[in-house]
């Protein structure tokens, strides 16, 4: 492929979609605000308690756009965000399916084992902290995240183990 093919090609990849234009430009320009923003806006669309129906496709998705950009921390902040915001959705509307539970408990397990390689930032340690406290608040008001509050433990114990 030569140079004015490539740029062809990649000018049709930016008009084909929004999401195209996001991720070029994270890649191309290494500003990845857009694809933060559009994940937050999609975020909060889809975990709004007002709605009376829960899709999380389009934020999985948006999420995914992002972490393709995203450092290791940014990643883990971002997937914190997600997790927060869902834990503090399901607090009020007690609807979920099994489906999101385990998506979210395998969300939860990512965080907790790419946290344990960042022990020197105390903002994320305290981030999970926080998430695992809210599992075990939860788990003893609802009786519903008895293995992500297992997986707070595991994290607790193995950042004994480290520190």
């Amino acid at each position: 492929m030569d140079e004015a093919e490539l740029r062809e090609l990649i000018e049709a990849l930016y008009k084909a979609s929004t999401d195209n234009k996001r991720l070029l430009a994270a890649q191309l320009e290494g500003d990845s605000s857009e694809l933060l923003e559009a994940y937050v806006k999609a975020l909060q669309k889809c975990f709004d308690p007002k709605k009376s129906e829960l899709k999380v496709a389009p934020v999985r998705k948006a999420l995914q756009n992002y972490l393709r950009v995203a450092s290791p921390l940014e990643a883990l902040q971002a997937k914190i965000r997600y997790v927060r915001t869902a834990l503090a959705y399901w607090d009020k509307v007690a609807y979920w399916t099994e489906q999101h539970d385990t998506a979210l408990g395998n969300m939860f397990e990512e965080i907790t084992q790419g946290t344990l390689q960042y022990t020197e930032h105390q903002d994320l340690l305290e981030s999970v902290h926080k998430l695992g406290q809210e599992f075990i608040a939860q788990e003893k008001k609802y009786g519903y995240f008895g293995w992500q509050v297992e997986i707070y433990r595991s994290f607790e114990d193995k950042l004994d183990v480290n520190t």
